[in-house]
């Protein structure tokens, strides 16, 4: 009798533990799920394609306000070929995002509440989607459909140094050689440094010419108290290059100019060039497009056509960097 009477407590007993223990379980299996929409919900809010840009036209001062998604587009629009290789593309726009998220944390200019300038000069080139479809005509749709494509792959990756976005300059063709930032414009950029770029010495446009008659050359140093004397062919010194090639510096009639000054003052493609004095003529012959620092939009093609893939093509140009998702 008395097993009996325990054998009908205990199973007393496990008909109301049983349901509790169900229920501990399924809170588990509950809150688990409600961690993760959490963290799923968390890592939405760090989505960049959910963030704004303010865009202030150089030309008027106006701010315009659009998606990341259509910043970019109008950047790779005003900077890169469209018809370039999609991992080039890809590389473009990490470098372009980051270089905006670099501008909003170190710039010095007012921008009168904007993030960045359209000016390539300044930041780098914007336009808009009706300059867009003047630029690409009856390729609009097509170039829109294939940027927006690689947009959509790689919105949330930027370049980082040290946990720091980095300074992600480009330009369009180096000299076969890219620039140390420090012999362009001073300053340390650890990951901005010289490398080999063979596929630049490539493209139809690597090299150009440019001409000045001895009136022409004079004028161009109006404001710099030159003395210039009867003999053209002495009018040009000593010049210094870096190693990759890039003028350093030039004397001109006794007067020492930085290279980058000369290639200003003569609108000149880069700073790698030569100046000959012939037929009394002043003869630039010049290598490259560009400042040469960063990566270079023809040399990332033609990796992109060897078979690189983005990340690739940027830690080559880019020392040391790492590709991190924003917010990650």
């Amino acid at each position: 009798m008395k097993t009996y009477t325990l054998i009908c407590f205990f199973l007393a007993l496990s008909l109301i533990l049983c349901p509790l223990v169900a229920v501990e379980k399924s809170s588990q299996v509950i809150s688990q799920e409600i961690i993760e929409e959490e963290k799923t919900d968390a890592k939405a809010t760090t989505n960049a394609d959910n963030t704004t840009v303010k865009v202030m036209s150089v030309a008027s001062d106006n701010i315009t306000e659009m998606s990341l998604k259509e910043y970019l587009l109008g950047v790779i629009a005003g900077e890169m070929n469209a018809s370039y290789h999609e991992e080039a593309l890809k590389a473009q726009i990490i470098t372009a995002h980051t270089l905006l998220l670099y501008t909003k944390e170190h710039n010095t200019k007012d921008l009168k509440g904007a993030d960045i300038t359209d000016s390539y000069a300044l930041h780098q080139a914007y336009i808009t989607p009706e300059k867009q479809k003047e630029k690409w005509k009856d390729n609009y749709k097509a170039n829109k459909e294939k940027i927006e494509k690689c947009i959509d792959e790689v919105i949330n990756l930027t370049l980082q140094y040290d946990d720091e976005y980095i300074c992600a300059v480009f330009h369009a063709i180096s000299n076969g050689t890219t620039e140390n930032a420090t012999d362009v414009w001073g300053g340390s950029y650890p990951y901005l440094v010289s490398v080999s770029s063979v596929g630049d010495k490539l493209s139809p446009a690597y090299q150009s010419q440019v001409t000045f008659d001895k009136d022409e050359f004079k004028e161009k140093f109006k404001d710099s108290n030159l003395k210039f004397t009867d003999k053209p062919e002495k009018w040009i010194g000593e010049i210094t290059r870096t190693d990759t090639g890039m003028v350093k510096s030039i004397t001109i009639c006794g007067k020492e100019f930085k290279g980058t000054d000369v290639r200003k003052l003569f609108d000149l493609r880069s700073s790698t060039f030569t100046c000959e004095y012939k037929n009394d003529d002043f003869v630039f012959t010049v290598n490259g497009y560009g400042h040469g620092v960063g990566m270079s939009q023809y040399g990332a093609n033609y990796m992109a056509q060897q078979g690189f893939k983005y990340d690739e093509i940027l830690k080559h140009y880019y020392k040391g960097v790492e590709i991190v998702e924003v917010g990650g």
